[in-house]
């Protein structure tokens, strides 16, 4: 298994009078990784686009 490195930001917010720290996690990947990701999630972007562009044809 491969270890992966995060970073933090961390924030405090106030929400229904009560403070809460807010702790958002962001990998960091190589530019390879970031690459393969980032096509990964423009491949599945495609498909769900192109299944909505098949139901909107409009029939002749």
């Amino acid at each position: 298994m491969e270890h992966i490195s995060y970073k933090t930001q961390t924030e405090i917010v106030n929400f229904q009078g009560r403070e809460i720290p807010l702790e958002n996690l962001t990998p960091i990947l190589s530019p390879e990784q970031e690459a393969a990701k980032r096509w990964e999630l423009e491949q599945r972007l495609y498909e769900v686009f192109r299944k909505y562009q098949q139901r909107e044809k409009p029939t002749s």
